[in-house]
């Protein structure tokens, strides 16, 4: 009889459990069937992750690919012809397409993303003015005034435009207007959502914060800075820089450093602890690096400044 009562719970919990999971199915497929717009947005969403990606990697990379003074944080400028490459104009905004590429002066183009060009809604980009390639310096004293709902200290905006609302004919890829809505035809205080009105904004956006390039920039620069110490140690007896002012004539031995101010005004404190160990933090951000000869690379005090 227990048995039988064992076995008929097992009976009834498994019943249970395929009832939900079919439940479930059918709710998915009523939501990927039902809803195409949803869809897409998901995918747009994903590509523009992807993206964001990619320009922070592009600007932890920039000294490889561009000939000094273009050192770590700079991005690329928005595409203002839609011919898919960057066009760096004195624009303060510099709101255009999103660079279907970057064909640098060193090494191979970088692709970033075509995926909506040809039904004309390529995402649309803006980068602050201190953050673009054509910046003549960049450390971490640079600062934007762009904004993302409110909130400033943003170096770049990704948007997707969404389906075209009432009076917007989409037959000039240029016109932010006809795809763009609200602050974000103009910028510099961009929007994810309508303030009075979600129906009158179906933009998407997605920000790449002046902190998260400079956790990028100050890495790059913390390796270069690691190569140096190294070559000072052992030219000069096996020791780092005793002084910030021997430390500075050191790390400018790199073009992009000195051109950047690296070493100098984005400088906030240098310390020789030992003969072999020595640490460096920049201005506005709170990383403090720590370089020991006997290893080959350094730590962080945190991931992100």
């Amino acid at each position: 009889m227990h048995a039988f009562r064992r076995q008929s719970g097992a009976v009834l919990i498994l019943l249970f459990v395929a009832l939900i999971m079919a439940a479930a199915t059918v709710i998915l497929a009523a939501l990927n069937n039902g809803s195409p717009q949803l869809r897409d947005r998901a995918n747009k969403q994903r590509e523009m992750q992807t993206i964001k990606e990619a320009l922070l990697t592009y600007a932890l990379t920039n000294p490889e690919y561009n000939n000094s003074p273009n050192g770590p944080g700079r991005l690329p400028c928005s595409d203002t012809d839609n011919d898919g490459l960057m066009n760096c104009t004195a624009n303060a905004i510099g709101l255009g397409r999103l660079p279907e590429r970057i064909v640098p002066p060193i090494g191979s183009p970088i692709f970033l993303s075509d995926r909506y060009a040809d039904v004309g809604q390529q995402f649309w980009f803006a980068v602050a003015p201190a953050f673009r390639q054509s910046s003549n310096s960049l450390n971490t004293n640079s600062t934007s005034t762009l904004s993302l709902d409110g909130v400033g200290g943003i170096a770049a905006v990704i948007i997707a435009p969404g389906p075209n609302l009432e009076g917007q004919v989409r037959v000039n890829n240029s016109q932010a207007g006809l795809y763009l809505e609200s602050n974000n035809i103009t910028g510099p205080s961009f929007l994810s959502n309508h303030p009075t009105d979600p129906a009158l904004l179906n933009d998407m956006v997605v920000s790449i914060t002046v902190n998260e390039v400079m956790t990028y920039a100050t890495l790059r620069v913390a390796q270069e800075m690691r190569r140096l110490l190294g070559l000072y140690y052992a030219a000069n007896g096996n020791s780092f820089p005793p002084s910030t002012a021997q430390f500075t004539t050191a790390m400018n031995a790199t073009a992009w450093i000195s051109a950047n101010a690296w070493a100098s005004t984005a400088l906030s404190a240098y310390a020789m602890l030992s003969a072999s160990t020595a640490t460096v933090q920049f201005s506005n951000c709170a990383i403090t690096f720590s370089f020991d000869q006997s290893q080959s690379g350094f730590t962080r005090s945190q991931r992100t400044c």
